[in-house]
This record gives structure tokens, C-alpha cells and sequence, in this order.
């Protein structure tokens, strides 16, 4: 008798990319590290009812509808991971680095979104990673040969499709270096809509690769979690997605090195930043979900698959567990007085090792909020809807309900 084929499932990964094509699917360019993923297709199949003459109210045929996908995936956050999926939902990012203190200058002229290079006042050497602008609106590239004599012209290489802000003349242009600062907050301008990615599933069982692709992925949901006592700093996503398609070649893991965070080290802000006076001692664990309205539209063109899948409104929430020093948690509910929130993660690392993850709610309307008496200490249990807001927009403007931020040492136009 044969040796039966089988398939461990320990021996999954998962991959992501960035498309340029909604559904178009890609290559995977970086591992996920995940422990946990659900990927579902889910065909409709239309069916035929017509009367027969025969004593049956079941169909008389199935006909193949329309295609979609589902994915659950999550697991512990890493700094140099979660940074697709915070752009997949919000879809506005600015990108800071660290000065290396020499070679700035500025721009001599106004640069348009979608410039591939830049006038500036002094020359720049080929391969430099600049940044252009501060803020919002600062984004991180790598410089191609410059030329002229003054104004230079200064081609911008890395990340392709050029700038993403609009950015005025005599804003500065500054080498950096690593660590980068990502900022992620809701996508204002153009159609709205963030960019979408090619999820790839290795799993064993598909033929030839032993991996399927999901994509056009565009997440609905997307959650945080930690607790002091107990747990890493964990996410957990839901995308809807192109139906899946076998890949033709094996796909390759590629691990990081990066760790993830214990819960521990984070700190937390009510009233102001999560420093001096504002400092909260008492929250023991909570999370934080931010849903996305994600729409297929199917059309006439003689697909299966949808036309696009179109992001609308996004919402963020949050929950938080208090040992009662007073009834300050309850106060904010009843007083209705909207504080400011912020945590800070940070791996106690520096220089390019370090990973900070910081999320900014500058209104926290807490909505509700239960005393616990059932326990050793007394607690309160809060549930908190993040208010739109001009403080935590990006560069996009409008509003935005919060801004994360991740600080890694990922190079600029991997997300």
C-alpha cells in the first residue's frame, strides 16, 4: 500500500503585496506572521425554479453566480508587519525618518502629487534617502542622479509612482536614516479608496505550488488587543477578497527577525499624552477595532469576478478595563468630556532595532462604562467611539476618528 499523501499544517505561511491593480494578484514580497487564518470562497450559484409539471419546489439547475473571498487572519502585531494592513484600512500615510544631521536643503520650486523628481536649491547625491516636508504631508524617498547646476533636478527613484503630497517650495529635503515612523490615518483625497493586496496562502494541498492567492483584499475590520498580565500586543483582520487562484510556483518564507511586543511596556494617555500628569496606572487590558464599509460591485463585463471592491466609511472604537482608584472612568461617561487618548508600545530598543506602536484618539467619547464588584479590587469596564477629528488627519486632510503610528526600520515604499 502507498505512503497516503498528507499535508502538516504547521508548516503554513503567509505572504502579502502590494497591488497596483485592484484583483490583480502579485507576488508575495514579505512574510506575515500569523498563527492564525481563514480564507473562504464563496461562490453563488443562481438557481432554476421554473415549473415542470413534477411534485418538486427544489431547483431544477444550479448556475455559477458571481465570486468572492473571505479571510480572517491575526496573531501577534509586529512592528514590521502590521504597517500593510493599517494602510489597506486607513489608506493616508506620511513617512518620517531619523536626520542624519547633514547634506538639507529645500525645495526651490513647488512639487505636484505624482512628481517623480524635485527641484531644490543644493544638489543631493544619487542613492540618498531623503525626506521632503515634516508632518502630515512628510513622505521618504531615494534620490536618483541629480542634474543641473542650480536649481538641481533631483529624480526620485524609490518608492515609484512619485509623490503622494503636494509640497511647497522651500519646504525642507533632509537625509535620514532608520528608524522610520509610519502614520496612518483616514484617506481623504482622490477616490478615497486605499490600496488593496495579493494574500498568499501556502497550505500544502494546491497542486504544483502547494499555495493559493487571495487578492484585491481590502480589510473590514481590523483589531487590537493586549492585556498587562497575559498577552503579546495581538491583531486580527477581516478582508473580503477576489476569489482565490492557485499559484503557479512554490512560495518562498522569509521570516523577520523583529519580535513582538509584551503587552507590559505600553502606556496610556486619558486627558493627554501617556506622560507626566495624564498618565493612567489602572487600565489592565483593552483593544482598539477600527471597521471599514466594504462593497463589491458586480457588473456586465462578462465576469465572474467584481468590478471593484469599493471601501466606504470608516468607524473606531475601543474598550477599556480600569482597577477603580475613583470614578474617574465613570466620570467620563456621565460628564460626557470626550478626553483625549493615547498608548504608546515600545519595544525598550534603540536605534534601528526599536518598534514603537502609538495610537492618537484625540475624542474618546466613552459611551459606556459598568462597575465590576465581583472581583479582589473593584473595577469599571469601558467602552469608548473615537470622534472625527482635524488633529489626527493626515495629509489628505479632512477628518480622521484616530492616527496610528509605527516605528520600525522598514524602508520606504514597502507598505
Amino acid at each position: 500500500m502507498p505512503t497516503p499523501t498528507t499535508f502538516a499544517p504547521a508548516k503554513q505561511f503567509v505572504g502579502v503585496a502590494n497591488e497596483t491593480t485592484q484583483g490583480t494578484p502579485v507576488a508575495m514580497t514579505s512574510t506575515i506572521l500569523c498563527d492564525e487564518i481563514k480564507p473562504k470562497d464563496n461562490p453563488t450559484f443562481l438557481e432554476d425554479k421554473s415549473w415542470r409539471g413534477s411534485m418538486a419546489t427544489d431547483a431544477f439547475a444550479k448556475i455559477a453566480g458571481v465570486k468572492l473571498a473571505e479571510l480572517e487572519l491575526g496573531g501577534p502585531a509586529y512592528g514590521d508587519g502590521l504597517g500593510y494592513f493599517l494602510r489597506n484600512i486607513f489608506g493616508d500615510m506620511a513617512v518620517t525618518g531619523t536626520s542624519t544631521g547633514t547634506g538639507g536643503t529645500t525645495l526651490s520650486a513647488q512639487a505636484a502629487v505624482g512628481a517623480t523628481n524635485l527641484s531644490t536649491v543644493a544638489t543631493i547625491p544619487a542613492a540618498t534617502v531623503v525626506q521632503i516636508g515634516t508632518g502630515a504631508t512628510a513622505e521618504v524617498f531615494t534620490t536618483g542622479t541629480p542634474t543641473g547646476a542650480g536649481p538641481y533636478t533631483i529624480p526620485l527613484t524609490t518608492p515609484a509612482g512619485g509623490l503622494a503630497f503636494a509640497h511647497a517650495s522651500a519646504q525642507p529635503v533632509q537625509p535620514v536614516t532608520g528608524p522610520f515612523t509610519q502614520a496612518h490615518s483616514l484617506l481623504n483625497s482622490g477616490s478615497g479608496q486605499p490600496i488593496s493586496h495579493t494574500i498568499t496562502h501556502f497550505l500544502g494541498p494546491t497542486a504544483t505550488s502547494g499555495a493559493r492567492q487571495y487578492p484585491g483584499a481590502c480589510l473590514s475590520e481590523l483589531g487590537l488587543k493586549w492585556n498587562a498580565e497575559s498577552e503579546l500586543l495581538t491583531w486580527q483582520g477581516k478582508a473580503t477578497t477576489w476569489p482565490s487562484v492557485a499559484l503557479g510556483s512554490a512560495p518562498v518564507a522569509a521570516p523577520s527577525t523583529v519580535l513582538p511586543v509584551a503587552s507590559w511596556r505600553m502606556l496610556l494617555g486619558i486627558g493627554g499624552p501617556a506622560t507626566g500628569g495624564t498618565l493612567v496606572n489602572t487600565v489592565t487590558d483593552g483593544e482598539l477595532t477600527i471597521k471599514r464599509e466594504v462593497n463589491p460591485y458586480f457588473t456586465v463585463t462578462g465576469s465572474q469576478n467584481p468590478y471593484i471592491i469599493q471601501r466606504g466609511g470608516l468607524s473606531v472604537e475601543g474598550k477599556f478595563n480600569f482597577v477603580a482608584a475613583d470614578e474617574s472612568p465613570l466620570l467620563y461617561m456621565l460628564n460626557n468630556t470626550q478626553p483625549q487618548v493615547q498608548l504608546v508600545l515600545d519595544n525598550g530598543l534603540t536605534g534601528l532595532n526599536k518598534i514603537t506602536f502609538q495610537i492618537d484618539v484625540q475624542i474618546a467619547a466613552f459611551t459606556a462604562m459598568e462597575p465590576d464588584g465581583t472581583k479582589s479590587a473593584v473595577e469599571y469596564g469601558g467602552t469608548f467611539q473615537a470622534v472625527l477629528n482635524t488633529t489626527n488627519a493626515g495629509g489628505s486632510g479632512g477628518y480622521s476618528p484616530c492616527k496610528v503610528s509605527v516605528t520600525n526600520n522598514v524602508a520606504a515604499g514597502t507598505y
